[in-house]
């Protein structure tokens, strides 16, 4: 398999905890999706597998019309192979995709009845929202351009519409959220009975605005241990009601893992189209600049190499990768798939995975105990090396 992700970097403005790459300034939206599309067109032999899955990120993705949105399914139709499909292109979009998962994430103030039902058109058939939190005060605190109506009222178009697979995102960890007040944000999402949900810690990332509100002590984070309560509780109550913790943030209901990232997290091939955006194959990685006028500058300028912006991944580097990602999921890691694919590194991984189960971080058969969840990083420092 294979995975196609389209970098759409617009926002309405920047949020206090994101370091990814997006634009809150006006861009000619127009010109960026002529570049997306000559990019498709040039990259079209970069992948030997036919794509099964599709993943629109940013920035935000809603923020692009219907009218652009079909422009680029067109393109994706016209120049790659995808899985399970024997359509022509005479074939309508809903038609062509349906076999596929393709994931659109969008800000809930973004969703209205026609924009839904569009997106349905098109083909997509799986919507991640940036809901964040049902709390009004935590959503000015992070600068959303939303409030918990729009939130719940965009997540009640998305099922009257006919969206089975939908995911939102919810932010634990924020300042001034006790256990009491997170406890509400997980009882409104369980009360709409969606398939997935991804529940972040909030993090400290350099360069953002909230790295410079701690700075200067206006802000201050929850204690580790309050923290590690909202884990827990996050944890319990989900599993209780028939989630499935598959990865460190997400939980889903038997079916609705997202089969994008899981592609990611196994080391399947994927390319990456836009701004910023990385692409993975064999041993190497490949990525366009994190600068949306060099970007739509060089493709206008028919230059599609990557230069300097690539890498070759070495045997320790895909080992270490390994053991970061199979860390991050419910699974774990497996000793055969290190004997096979990494003999060099196996007598020091069986060593130090006994050091792992030992302090409880990890089951008999590798995969995460509560505590692992927890100390992640601790398996990972143990199970690397330089």
């Amino acid at each position: 398999m294979a995975s196609l992700y389209i970098h759409i970097p617009f926002c309405h403005h920047k949020c206090i905890y994101c370091d990814f790459y997006s634009i809150a300034q006006h861009f000619d939206k127009t010109r960026y999706v002529n570049s997306l599309i000559k990019e498709i067109e040039h990259r079209n032999n970069f992948l030997s597998s036919p794509i099964s899955t599709i993943y629109f990120g940013g920035g935000t993705p809603s923020k692009l019309s219907l009218d652009l949105l079909q422009q680029i399914f067109v393109s994706i139709q016209r120049n790659f192979v995808l899985e399970n499909s024997f359509f022509n292109i005479e074939k309508q979009n809903k038609e062509l995709f349906s076999q596929m998962e393709i994931t659109f994430e969008a800000n809930p103030e973004d969703i209205t009845i026609e924009y839904a039902q569009g997106l349905k058109n098109i083909g997509i058939n799986r919507v991640s929202l940036g809901v964040q939190s049902f709390s009004d005060k935590d959503l000015k605190l992070l600068n959303r351009s939303h409030n918990s109506e729009t939130a719940i009222n965009a997540i009640e178009i998305l099922k009257k519409v006919g969206f089975e697979n939908i995911s939102i995102d919810l932010i634990s960890n924020l300042p001034y959220t006790n256990l009491a007040l997170w406890q509400k944000n997980l009882e409104i999402f369980l009360s709409y009975n969606l398939p997935h949900i991804s529940c972040y810690t909030l993090m400290r990332e350099e360069r953002t605005m909230l790295d410079t509100l701690l700075k200067k002590e206006k802000l201050s984070l929850l204690t580790e241990e309050e923290s590690l309560k909202q884990m827990n509780y996050t944890i319990d109550l989900l599993e209780q009601n028939g989630y499935i913790h598959y990865e460190t943030s997400s939980f889903a209901k038997a079916g609705f893992e997202s089969k994008h990232n899981k592609a990611y997290w196994t080391f399947q091939p994927y390319l990456g189209i836009g701004v910023g955006a990385h692409s993975y194959k064999e041993k190497f990685r490949f990525w366009n600049e994190n600068d949306v006028f060099a970007y739509v500058k060089r493709i206008e300028n028919d230059d599609f190499s990557f230069s300097d912006r690539m890498e070759t991944l070495t045997e320790k580097d895909k080992y270490n990768e390994y053991v970061m990602l199979s860390s991050r999921m419910k699974d774990g890691l497996k000793k055969d798939y290190v004997q096979k694919h990494f003999p060099q590194y196996y007598t020091f991984f069986l060593k130090n995975i006994d050091k792992c189960i030992k302090e409880g971080l990890l089951n008999e058969d590798l995969s995460l105990t509560i505590k692992g969840w927890q100390l992640q990083d601790r398996i990972i420092l143990t199970l690397a090396t330089e």
